[in-house]
């Protein structure tokens, strides 16, 4: 079983169904006060659409059991990569679920979670902008990352915010976020080398 199996797919379903969860249902889900459905829709939709620009090559990024079982049964698909799929699909969803309830930024996040939410929030942002000049998607991307409030995802930026603090008497509280971002940088990078290109 798993034979000469193809991993790369099989890590593109599971990054895009994290980023999927992580970003996109989550924020419909957080946002669905009657003011905000709008931004969560739009957010959600966003979403959806740098991942089938980004992974859509790599896996047809299903992100979605319900799509991975007919393609299936059409025969387009081995029952090993099949299996594979929906278990990287259904662990990429718990991880996201799990990742934004423990990391939630508007509930007073600690250094640690505003460095694993910046990491998240660039690596998404890095592999999306290597992977693709399209300005549709640069900029859903952008969007997707400032909307859901990960949106710490330029190192320049917040050392520039953090010596402007500084001065003010306030230094310490991008560091975290700017060591996320330079993470997330090498993490982004990665991805697209070892998962998004062939």
């Amino acid at each position: 079983m798993f034979k000469d199996m193809n991993w790369k797919p099989v890590g593109a379903e599971f990054l895009g169904t994290f980023f999927l969860v992580f970003f996109g249902v989550t924020s419909f889900i957080s946002m669905s006060g009657n003011d905000m459905l709008l931004e969560g829709t739009i957010t959600l939709g966003l979403t959806l659409f740098v991942l089938v620009h980004i992974l859509g090559p790599v896996s047809g990024c299903h992100l979605n059991p319900a799509i991975t079982l007919p393609v299936f049964m059409s025969g387009k698909m081995k029952q090993d990569e099949t299996i594979a799929y929906i278990v990287a699909q259904i662990v990429g969803a718990m991880l996201g679920f799990v990742l934004f309830k423990e990391l939630k930024p508007e509930t007073g996040a600690s250094d640690i979670d505003v460095m694993i939410i910046a990491l998240i929030g660039t690596t998404f942002f890095v592999a999306s902008l290597l992977t693709s000049q399209d300005p549709g998607s640069i900029g859903a991307t952008l969007f997707i990352v400032t909307i859901t409030a990960f949106g710490d995802v330029n190192p320049g930026v917040s050392i520039g915010s953090m010596l402007a603090s500084a001065i003010e008497g306030n230094p310490n509280w991008a560091f975290y976020g700017i060591v996320g971002s330079l993470i997330g940088c090498g993490v982004g990078y990665a991805v697209k080398e070892n998962v998004i290109d062939n």
